[in-house]
């Protein structure tokens, strides 16, 4: 061996693949090709000592891997400060993967991994998170899991939220692990933080995931290495994303127009007395006698009607409707609007797939849409309960009687009694009711029968045209005009106030609170970035959702599905 030789074999073991190829230089005298320099086999068998190999056989790297579920300030107090969701930490120092907290599961068959689950008691029983409406997933104990995976090849991998236990690849469908739906991750009630302008108002969270995978190892001539550049690989997953509102005129929609439809009994019997259907039906039979009356003269006319009781059921029930359009949902009984932000703001797949650090505005654009939406959903709601109203007041039965009494020379000289029904006020309106019992008597002597010659064409016309006089005049007490419109009117005047209240609503909520989904701190942020989105330098983080209050961050900062990656580097020889 020569001097040179050995000289370089007592170099530290870092600079072996230099001191191969200068003593292969020296004494072959010829060039070095490509692959000499990328095969880390011919280090091996031209120097004689064993390989550190390739990119995922290697051990030469600490590393490191997070996940944690939520993370940030609440009420100006920190998460950190409450057991049991501190989070997953998986350190590898070059020989063992250790996981913090030690309780954390290993993952079976996974080299390095570990979970933790999200404890059942972690946060509703805090007074801080609980008053906030922060609670486990629905689901129960484990449904979110902190996965990590901390490898000394130069591979580390964290994930959070709905992921799979086995792989922590993220599923915010909740599919992996056999939920036929997603659970909810949080309601944060904003009302509890910003009670002047948000009161009532709250932030529902749906299911989400996030991970973080590194490979830190390059190759370089044939000997592995620190990336400059690394390979990363972020993503994450946001089931859904709510604003709910408790709106007092939306309570006030249903309760006043509950009593609305309360008071529709009344003002049918109401039209029973003078001036509704009964004077009506006298006034539309007058109309036809008097044309046909000759020497006769009207006596006497007067009408008794009867109507058989609504059934209103139909219509009290959709006092307290919830309606949707899949984006914007009016729930009358909760007395609440609902917006699907994640529908409306997002895109075809909701706010997934959005580049890092995006911000979820609710501009002006967005809040007239949201007016617009809530208009159409009650405007189709008021003509809804019409439709019910009037199908309901068109199955009650109409039974009417009058009587007439006609005077000839100043005499009375006949009666004309005029029964109409039994028949429902919709076989009145479409002309199929039973046709009228007209019956006429003469009174007294009819010498030469002059009376009953003047009845004859009189009969026939109210034979003929009874009914057409109902269905007038129930058009014009009832249908056309009268007690349906009149409801139509009452409900929109309670509509009203309902669509005003939207935009102040979204306005204050957009001014106050701040939304961003695929957090990644280390990648560019439009304008003022927190304080609480930073990473180590290294470290390759992501966090599904960050909700925070604009100007009052210690209030509420808030990061849910927290996953990162890094920082891995080439432990001393």
């Amino acid at each position: 061996m020569t001097r040179l030789t050995r000289r370089l074999l007592d170099r530290p073991r870092r600079s072996l693949l230099v001191a191969a190829a200068t003593a292969i230089a020296v004494t072959a005298g010829t060039s070095i090709t490509s692959a000499a320099w990328t095969d880390s086999e011919w280090v091996k068998a031209s120097v004689g000592v064993s390989a550190p190999g390739d990119c995922t056989t290697n051990t030469m790297f600490t590393n490191q891997a997070w996940a944690r579920q939520l993370s940030g300030t609440v009420l100006s107090t920190s998460l950190d400060s409450i057991a049991g969701v501190e989070g997953l930490t998986v350190s590898n120092n070059g020989a063992t993967a250790s996981p913090v907290p030690v309780s954390a599961t290993p993952v079976p068959g996974t080299a390095d991994a570990f979970i933790s689950k999200l404890p059942v008691t972690a946060l509703g029983s805090n007074p801080i998170t609980a008053a906030l409406g922060l609670g486990i997933p629905v689901g129960g104990l484990g449904t979110y899991t902190q996965w990590a995976q901390s490898q000394n090849n130069g591979h580390s991998r964290g994930a959070a939220g709905l992921v799979s236990d086995q792989s922590g690849t993220v599923d915010a469908a909740g599919t992996a692990n056999g939920s036929a739906t997603a659970p909810k991750a949080a309601s944060i009630s904003l009302g509890a933080l910003v009670p002047a302008s948000l009161s009532g108002v709250t932030l529902d969270i749906g299911a989400l995931a996030s991970s973080a995978q590194l490979d830190a190892c390059e190759m370089v001539n044939g000997w592995p290495a620190l990336d400059a550049t690394p390979t990363v690989q972020r993503d994450y997953g946001i089931a859904s994303l709510d604003l709910n509102a408790n709106v007092a005129s939306v309570g006030a929609l249903s309760t006043q127009g509950a009593t609305l439809v309360g008071a529709v009994p009344t003002q049918l019997n109401a039209l029973l007395g003078t001036g509704g259907l009964a004077t009506g039906i006298t006034n539309g039979i007058s109309a036809i006698v008097n044309p046909l009356l000759g020497t006769l003269t009207l006596g006497s006319i007067s009408t008794n009607a009867t109507l058989s009781a609504p059934d209103l059921s139909g219509v009290t029930a959709l006092m307290t409707e919830s309606m949707t359009d899949g984006i914007v949902t009016v729930d009358l009984g909760a007395g609440t609007i609902s917006v699907n932000i994640a529908s409306l703001a997002g895109g075809t797949t909701g706010l997934n797939g959005m580049g890092p650090n995006h911000a979820v505005v609710l501009d002006a654009a967005i809040t007239a849409a949201v007016t617009s939406k809530v208009t159409a959903l009650l405007n189709a709601w008021k003509t809804r309960v019409l439709t019910a109203l009037t199908t309901a007041l068109r199955a009650i039965t109409l039974n009417a009687t009058t009587n007439i009494t006609l005077k000839l020379a100043g005499i009375n000289a006949a009666t004309i009694g005029v029964n109409m029904g039994p028949s429902t006020l919709g076989q009145f309106l479409d002309g199929t009711a039973v046709a009228p019992a007209v019956t006429a008597d003469v009174i007294g002597l009819d010498l030469g029968g002059v009376v009953a010659a003047l009845l004859s064409p009189i009969t026939g016309a109210l034979l003929s045209g009874t009914n057409g006089v109902v269905q007038t005049v129930l058009n014009a007490t009832v249908f056309n005009s009268g007690i349906i419109p009149a409801l139509g009117t009452g409900l929109q005047s309670l509509i009203t106030p309902v669509v005003n209240a939207v935009a102040p609503i979204l306005t204050a909520f957009s001014s106050t609170v701040s939304i961003r989904v695929n957090v990644q701190p280390d990648q560019p942020w439009t304008s003022t970035k927190p304080a609480d989105a930073t990473a180590a330098v290294g470290e390759y983080k992501v966090s599904a959702l960050r909700v925070g209050l604009i100007d009052s961050a210690s209030l509420l900062s808030l990061s849910l599905g927290n996953a990162s990656a890094g920082p891995a580097s080439l432990r001393a020889p």
